[in-house]
């Protein structure tokens, strides 16, 4: 998205993810699911969306995309509109291709319920374009005020069309891709479905993914919304040709695609799902897909670079732009932020006032009065400023002599551009946050490492580690190189990575936060969440060993617990969660995310632990050295009080022998 569509506060979709949660008895392994509806068949209305849109008075037209399969014709949109904050008096305004879909004065609630037709479609998309205009277009006051579409769900009707080529089964937007996993898949075949679930993250952002064991593949499609997709991934049988193919299939009444093969050239063809380029796959079977992986971004960036290919700002009182900066789209961990940001504004009139102050995660960095005809400005982000997530804000505040922005001043706005290929944020390398998730996925750079242990199956391995990999794809500004390697070559290396399964031995040797062994929560604030060192848990760990990053997935559960209580159960359902929450991976904090069987996984700090087994036995040595220094201590102290006490007597005799002496001299003087 570029231009102003992508720079203006509140502009941005808030896309958030329904999820149906695995349930918490299930056998077999836990489905990592996001569901994001948006179309239905046969003249029935889709679940209303999470996505929004939100729009500013007197603010360019903000959009908001619907996803229509290829077959299906619209019938009808409905949807929310809430104004938020002090409503300034005029229009809300919905249209889609120029049509009015609905006009009414700004209040505090308005229902959108339109009709739609296929001439409202631009490229198999609704687009909604939210307008809020104000009765008074140049006002001088900052409107703090928002309308806000939401809960939109789109009718459609007809049969969905089943796409002829690969090319088409790769559409340009789908709203939910589904990945069954084999029971016992061999090592290329989850490299490669980990490859395609960071790949299907990195092309459709918006999409949902639904990873299942192949037995309740069919049962879960079903439940899928219109124009979703399924991707089957299989190791080639030893009489098919060596190189990878992909073949145009139907599987569950859906469109899917089998990718076939063995070995590296099975991951590298899943990888490609990313490359919008397979629009050149113009047939039902293609071989030889691959990609490869761009270097990771530099740590100087210009605001173009950011996405933001134009930035203005026009009219009198205040004008606002946004601009979303995340860590990873450096390349990597930064400890420290410069702006540099230049650009060319209209005079200032003789008698009037304009200043550009600019925020960064609502932190003034620095306001600059405006003069001449052109601003230069550089300015420091404090190192407690820098978050995984952050955001620059840009505010134009100008008034003309007198104040009236309404009167004839009004008809020449101040306007100021910024010059986005000029203007730049200089990053330096480092860590301004401490461990725990919310360093992730900025540590990994471009190369996303996973290793699976012997905690749970292969499949729920499997499951588990595509289920993370993306949900940290969606926050990593590139496409992640996920490679399948071994626990061993992961726990001796120097890379950041993920290791999911993991047994209590190898916790104990990466040194994770909390060993896999029973425990309870000592912390006030936790005490909903009192764990009995009997109760079964899943734990993801996010922390830092030997100078690098690393998450860990594993879980704890008595000799005795049944196989709907298994650690490799609870981790799945621990990974299907984290693509549960609104925001994603960035809605993570701390550096421990555990659940039990029943409740809500919950978030904690790894000092809100009780110091377990495995723990304290690391610290005897130091304990031993401590309590042997402390007995020098004692007994050098008790020596220094008996030689003082020694000393004291000594000096006592002297002194008194020293009077006896006198005493006697004076006897015999006498």
């Amino acid at each position: 998205m570029a231009g102003s569509t992508v720079l203006t506060c509140a502009s941005l979709l808030a896309t958030g993810l329904l999820l149906a949660a695995p349930a918490a008895n299930a056998a077999t392994p836990a489905a990592a699911t996001a569901n994001l509806p948006a179309s239905h068949t046969d003249g029935t209305a889709a679940p209303a969306s999470t996505a929004s849109v939100s729009a500013l008075p007197g603010q360019t037209g903000q959009q908001l995309a619907l996803q229509v399969a290829n077959g299906l014709n619209p019938t009808r949109v409905t949807g929310t509109i809430a104004v938020a904050g002090q409503a300034v008096q005029g229009t809300l305004r919905v249209t889609a291709r120029g049509r009015t879909l609905l006009e009414a004065s700004a209040g505090a609630a308005l229902t959108l319920d339109a009709p739609v037709t296929a001439a409202d479609l631009t490229d198999h998309q609704l687009v909604l374009t939210l307008d809020y205009l104000p009765a008074v277009q140049n006002v001088c006051t900052a409107a703090q005020s928002a309308a806000t579409l939401s809960k939109v769900a789109l009718a459609t009707s007809g049969t969905e069309a089943a796409p002829a080529t690969v090319a088409e089964f790769l559409a340009p937007s789908v709203p939910a891709v589904l990945i069954p996993v084999p029971g016992n898949p061999p090592s290329d075949v989850s490299a490669a479905i980990l490859a395609a679930s960071a790949a299907v993250a990195h092309r459709y952002p918006d999409a949902a993914l639904t990873l299942v064991p192949e037995p309740d593949a069919a049962a879960r499609a079903a439940a899928l919304p219109a124009g979703s997709r399924i991707i089957t991934i299989a190791a080639a049988t030893p009489d098919e040709q060596d190189a990878v193919s992909a073949t145009l299939t139907t599987q569950a009444g859906r469109p899917a695609l089998a990718l076939t093969g063995h070995g590296e050239e099975l991951r590298t063809a899943a990888q490609a799902l990313a490359n919008t380029k397979s629009a050149l796959a113009d047939s039902t079977t293609v071989t030889g897909m691959t990609a490869t992986v761009p270097a990771a971004a530099g740590p100087e960036q210009t605001l173009a670079d950011l996405g933001a290919n134009t930035i203005k700002l026009a009219g009198y009182g205040t004008q606002e732009t946004y601009l979303g900066v995340n860590q990873s789209q450096f390349g990597g961990p930064v400890s420290a932020v410069t702006l540099h940001l230049s650009g060319t504004h209209t005079a200032v009139p003789a008698g009037g006032q304009a200043a550009l102050s600019v925020y960064w995660n609502d932190y003034l960095l620095s306001s600059h009065t405006l003069d001449g005809d052109s601003f230069d400005l550089t300015a420091n982000v404090p190192a407690g400023q820098i978050q995984s997530r952050n955001g620059l804000r840009l505010r134009l505040t100008a008034l003309p002599a007198g104040g009236d922005c309404s009167g004839p001043a009004g008809l020449l706005p101040m306007e100021l551009t910024v010059d986005t290929t000029g203007s730049k944020l200089s990053a330096e390398r480092g860590h301004s946050l401490k461990p725990g998730f919310a360093r992730f996925p900025q540590v990994l750079g471009s190369t996303l490492p996973i290793a699976f242990d012997a905690g749970a199956t292969a499949q729920e391995n499997t499951i588990s580690a595509a289920a993370l990999a993306f949900a940290l794809q969606r926050d990593s500004a590139g496409l992640l190189d996920v490679r399948l390697t071994d626990t061993a070559g992961l726990r001796d290396s120097s890379d950041s990575g993920l290791l999911v399964g993991a047994t209590p031995e190898t916790a104990e040797k990466v040194a994770a936060p909390l060993r896999l062994a029973g425990f309870r929560t000592v912390a006030a604030r936790d005490i909903e969440f009192g764990v009995g060192t009997t109760a079964p848990y899943g734990v993801l760990e996010g922390f830092e060993q030997n100078g690098r990053n690393l998450l860990l997935l594993g879980g704890w559960a008595p000799d005795n617990a049944t196989g709907a209580t298994t650690a490799g159960t609870l981790q799945g359902s621990l990974a299907a969660h984290v693509l549960q929450l609104p925001g994603g991976w960035s809605a993570l904090s701390r550096n421990l995310l555990v659940t039990q069987t029943t409740g809500y996984p919950v978030l904690l700090e790894s000092n809100a632990i009780t110091p377990q087994a495995e723990v304290t036995d690391g610290f005897r040595p130091l304990a031993l050295w401590i309590v042997a220094a402390a007995a020098v201590l004692l007994l050098a102290f008790t020596a220094r009080v008996l030689l003082r006490r020694r000393h004291q007597r000594h000096a006592g005799a002297y002194a008194a022998a020293r009077e006896q002496a006198a005493a006697a001299d004076t006897a015999s003087g006498q």
